[in-house]
């Protein structure tokens, strides 16, 4: 365990002097839409935190992954093994790291209301954001099945309506001097219709050098372009389209092996690290591999959204979206300077959706949302392991890229699904509420895989294909309570739901075709929203209860009829009991001081762990002194805000200490795959002049080397695996940003 810097203890003195000291001005009233539609955020009876537009720029935010340090028990890491830009998001300790689209996230990402289906691209550059909500546990009722462990809620700025508009900002990082540009242009069309534009080149630095190949890695460009149309005919009906494209290219971080001498890749082929702790080049931030880990995502997406406010009690929300994906990426999965696992992964995706909205208030007793979600998604994989004839004991001759495979795994996955959902609030007393919401699912899945060595004429598993539907139905129920005007306090049992699927890593028939089944949560929460000393202070504070059962797992287990060995299965494994207290502060301490402050802690453990998770265990074997992966037990961010006037100007500045304690990154809990307690610390200050802002920062200045990203292969309880591999995050980095400023952006 890391002790906690001495720096903490000074901000700490500084503050409790600074809130001594007289304040006339108040907290603005946060509005939120976490339950689609908008309302205080102090009346909202779930747990939610908020970022707004000026928050996310006064703290410089690099991408999504600092959306952690703004709400409490949230991990959100980059897992760029296997996908570009994948997500390692957990809430409340629920956690979903997988590459492969046809599993299904447990938190799910909203852009513009509309979710990601799966977690490729999830590490995206917070670009033209308007404001971002993180919602902590199940919110299955208002936004669909798999959002077991919670929803980070993004929303882009929208067009303005009769006047010229705009922003250019250009951002320079110290490695490399990578630059970064982005333009917002509104337009005027008239008293009833305006667009905006926005273009924007982003480009994320070379952070890591390969001792073996003599190149530095790590860095990609992402190039977009977007068009949002917005038509207000009468103040009633609001029409919006949207069409906005990504390309993005550049190199993987590297895949750090940290091989024991039991590892097979040591034993055989001498790719041994010095221990756990120190990959096989010898530091954290340098990678070995022989192989360009090189990758390409681009994505493209349309939208159509309709607002019409029917009557003064009744408005109507249809949006329609269209999303897809072409990815490709090379991987290193060895890690080392030897030839000994390279892979090269493409997936084309596809999503559609459409939600029918109903919202119903009549401004005394009943406030209502109410809809229809229809959701299509389609994904079309290859995986090619190129090298992978070595571990079979196979000549190399004819395997490679750039002629034919040893291997080569195809699949073709569909989900279908349909939902009915309402929730509302019902005034029982002046003061008293229920809360009841509920969703009815009916989703269909289908799996086509097939793997051949086409080399060797041999076909590992033939054509193999499953289908499975699946519903359910979820609900909301709770009361909320003011008892004044300032206090608001809720208790809610909530339930989640994720849909059964296919194992598409399964080589045997049988187990491709029999799936597994869906997982449930419920969530029971007691919270309490209050704004004191005269809107002063915001204090908010959670306590949450909750069941995980019939667990989907990865598991290990022998593949009869193909010969020796193992493959990977999901199944349904047991459950777990999560306990914890989330705790939110936001006091303004003098003229221009602003105190954030967040901690969760979390109480996880199995309550039944069945399964074969080692490869050299059993299927019965008991798991449940086992760790949930990604859920630390302590996180807590503090945070100083400045904003006042300077010089003719507006003068702002922000320091930031976000710590999160140890937790483990795999299932198994294998030797070298912890992630150990660390602590981020960020500095920013900004000067704004009539039109202009410059701006300075600095991310991670204690440059702390922990993993972003842990993985073992075939590990065995005995601690024998095949390989394993860790991948870094970035290290200190220090920016400038210049923006000019026209109109309203």
């Amino acid at each position: 365990m890391k002790y906690k810097p001495r720096y903490l203890s000074l901000m700490a003195a500084g503050l409790s002097s600074a809130i001594a000291l007289p304040v006339h001005a108040q907290l603005e009233e946060v509005v939120v839409t976490a339950r689609k539609r908008q309302e205080s955020m102090q009346n909202t009876p779930l747990a939610v935190s908020s970022i707004g537009k000026d928050t996310i720029e006064s703290a410089f935010l690099g991408d999504a992954t600092g959306i952690a340090q703004f709400a409490p028990n949230v991990v959100f890491d980059e897992v760029a093994a296997g996908t570009p830009g994948g997500g390692g998001i957990s809430i409340r300790g629920l956690s979903y790291q997988d590459v492969e689209k046809t599993f299904d996230p447990t938190v799910l990402i909203y852009l513009d209301g509309v979710p990601l289906g799966t977690n490729t691209g999830n590490v995206m550059n917070l670009l033209d954001i308007e404001r971002i909500e993180v919602l902590r546990g199940p919110q299955g009722t208002l936004f669909g099945r798999n959002a077991v462990g919670g929803v980070i809620n993004i929303q882009r700025t929208k067009p303005i309506l009769g006047e010229w508009a705009g922003k250019v900002r250009s951002r320079i990082e110290s490695e490399d001097n990578a630059t970064s540009v982005e333009g917002v242009l509104n337009v005027p069309l008239g008293e009833t219709l305006a667009a905006k534009i926005n273009i924007a080149r982003v480009e994320k630095p070379d952070f890591y050098e390969n001792v073996t190949r003599g190149t530095d890695e790590g860095g990609s460009d992402d190039e977009r372009i977007g068009l949002h149309l917005l038509w207000e005919p009468t103040s009633e009906l609001q029409v919006e389209v949207q069409y906005n494209r990504s390309e993005m290219d550049g190199t993987l971080p590297p895949m750090l092996a940290y091989n024991s001498p039991q590892a097979a890749f040591c034993a055989g082929f001498g790719a041994c690290a010095a221990s756990p702790d120190t990959p096989i080049s010898g530091n954290r931030r340098k990678g070995s591999g022989d192989l360009p880990q090189d990758f390409f995502l681009d994505s493209e997406d349309y939208q159509l959204d309709i607002n019409w406010a029917i009557n003064e009690r009744l408005s109507a929300v249809v949006t329609a979206a269209y999303r897809a994906s072409e990815e490709e990426t090379f991987l290193d999965f060895d890690g080392s300077p030897l030839e000994i696992f390279h892979v090269r992964r493409s997936s084309d995706y596809e999503q559609n959706s459409v939600e029918v909205r109903f919202d119903y208030d009549d401004g005394n007793r009943l406030s209502l949302t109410a809809g229809y979600f229809y959701w299509n998604a389609k994904v079309e994989d290859w995986e090619n392991d190129a090298d992978i004839s070595l571990l079979l004991g196979l000549p190399l001759d004819g395997c490679g890229f750039d002629s034919v495979s040893c291997q080569l795994d195809t699949a073709n996955a569909e989900s279908d699904s349909d939902s009915f959902f309402f929730e509302g609030d019902y005034r029982l007393t002046d003061n008293l509420y229920a809360v009841l919401g509920a969703r009815y699912i009916e989703e269909t899945k289908s799996l086509a895989k097939a793997a051949f060595l086409p080399v060797f004429g041999l076909n590992t598993l033939p054509l193999s294909s499953g289908e499975r539907t699946d519903d359910e139905i979820i609900h909301r129920v709770g009361l909320r309570w003011e008892p004044a005007d300032d206090v608001m306090t809720y208790a809610t049992w909530s339930t989640g739901f994720r849909s059964g699927g296919f194992s598409i890593r399964a080589v045997t028939p049988e187990i491709l075709a029999e799936g597994f089944e869906p997982e449930t949560v419920d969530n029971f929460e007691i919270g309490i929203k209050t704004t004191l000393l005269d809107q002063r202070l915001r204090l908010n504070a959670t306590v949450f209860h909750m069941e995980y059962d019939n667990m989907q797992v990865e598991q290990t287990i022998p593949r009869p009829g193909a010969g020796s060995g193992n493959q990977d299965a999901v199944l349904n494994a047991g459950g777990a009991t999560i306990n914890g207290v989330e705790l939110e502060v936001t006091a303004l301490l003098a003229a221009g001081f602003t105190l954030d402050f967040n901690a969760g802690y979390l109480d996880a453990s199995y309550d039944e762990f069945r399964g074969q998770i080692f490869a050299d265990g059993s299927f019965d074997d008991d798991n449940s002194d086992l760790e949930l992966r990604r859920a630390p037990e302590w996180n807590y961010t503090a945070a100083l805000n400045y904003g006042g006037d300077f010089g003719g100007g507006e003068l702002s500045g922000r320091i930031s200490y976000n710590w999160t304690d140890d937790y483990e990154g795999t299932l198994t809990n294998f030797e070298g795959t912890q992630v150990e307690a660390f602590g981020l610390l960020d500095v920013s200050m900004s000067y704004r002049y009539n039109q202009w802002r410059l701006g300075v920062y600095g991310r991670n200045l204690t440059d702390e080397d922990e993993y972003s990203h842990t993985f073992a292969v075939v590990p065995q309880r005995s601690g024998a695996s095949l390989f394993g591999f860790n991948t870094p995050r970035p290290p200190r980095v220090f920016g400038i940003e210049a923006t000019y400023t026209f109109g309203n952006y």
